[in-house]
């Protein structure tokens, strides 16, 4: 097992600002359609980088044509091709994905510009939620499949502490499972579901999203069967989850299998996106938008006559509280757009 912390961490705060907007020259050579001689970026700093390659750890820097800030160009997950005489990274195979997240998402990880780069080339995203304290927050799912789906990641549901599940949290995910999307309960104090998970997780490089104090770091370590990882509890005050995993980690835990831990957000914010295309990743919304009376509609704040979404909305043809949420999203858009 090879266990690295995904940690950014900057020379001076001088050298943040230093060379700041530098682009990459001859963007296009350092682009390789694909090689399966490479190795995977795990973590990424200012000047070089921690690179897993033939099953050692080595701390390599971007060749020296490349006028370029290592952590902007190159991040976790990617697969890199190296100089075999200084071990320096000289191409990046073309990613399949790239997961981002807005810096203002209640995270602890911030980054230069508008967006974090959380993790590339992710075969799998775990959305893990739980049972009970912090409770399950369906509109933050929402949230989150919007931006995998924007993305092109495949993903599932994970409920963890099912073993405190009642019938409110049963009913919720009844929601997403006739949705068709995979749902996973698990519990890690009586080890449910955990060799499903393992299962479904093998020969992928996946990653783990979600609130802090979920369990992410409980189930990586019951995947992994190591109690290596440390593991948080929920403020008793707030009822809310504690950071316990500050930076991304990435942890190789089978031959052709990795897991990414990140940090637990509060809040996901998702400003970026256009109020028309949030009706596109609610997938009820998206098959019977056609019939609403104008092509235009947002199905937001039109009249019940003219918007088929409603109207779907009030014969139960579309879960109420799926709805309230697109209603929400698309009401924070539009305020903003203001």
């Amino acid at each position: 097992m090879i266990k690295i912390a995904h940690k950014n961490r900057y020379e001076s705060s001088n050298l943040k600002r230093y060379n700041q907007k530098k682009s990459i020259t001859n963007i296009e050579k350092f682009i390789n359609e694909e090689n399966n001689n490479y190795g995977i970026v795990i973590e990424a700093n200012y000047n070089d980088a921690e690179v897993l390659y033939e099953s050692k750890l080595l701390r390599t820097k971007l060749d020296k044509t490349f006028n370029t800030i290592c952590n902007k160009t190159i991040y976790t997950g990617d697969k890199v091709i190296l100089n075999k005489k200084d071990f320096s990274i000289e191409k990046i195979i073309t990613r399949k994905n790239m997961l981002c997240r807005e810096k203002h998402d209640g995270s602890k990880i911030n980054d230069f510009g508008i967006t974090k780069v959380v993790a590339t080339n992710i075969d799998l995203a775990v959305i893990v939620v739980s049972a009970h304290e912090p409770p399950l927050h369906p509109k933050f799912i929402d949230r989150y499949l919007i931006l995998l789906k924007s993305n092109n990641i495949p993903f599932i549901i994970v409920m963890n502490k099912c073993d405190l599940k009642t019938q409110k949290e049963e009913r919720i995910l009844n929601i997403y499972k006739d949705l068709d999307i995979t749902v996973i309960e698990t519990s890690t104090n009586l080890n449910i579901g955990i060799s499903e998970l393992r299962n479904i997780l093998k020969g992928k490089q996946s990653i783990l999203v979600g609130h802090s104090g979920v369990g992410k770091s409980s189930l990586v370590n019951a995947i992994m069967q190591s109690n290596n990882i440390k593991v948080g509890s929920v403020g008793e005050k707030t009822g809310k989850g504690c950071h316990t995993t500050t930076t991304s980690k990435y942890y190789k835990w089978n031959d052709n299998s990795a897991i990414i831990d990140t940090p637990g957000i509060r809040s996901l914010d998702i400003s970026n996106f256009n109020p028309v295309e949030i009706q596109d990743y609610f997938e009820e919304i998206r098959k019977l938008k056609e019939k609403c009376k104008y092509k235009d509609c947002l199905h937001y704040d039109e009249l019940e006559s003219d918007c088929y979404i409603k109207q779907s909305v009030k014969s139960n043809l579309i879960n109420f509280e799926r709805y309230e949420s697109y209603a929400k999203i698309i009401g924070e858009l539009l305020k903003k757009g203001k």
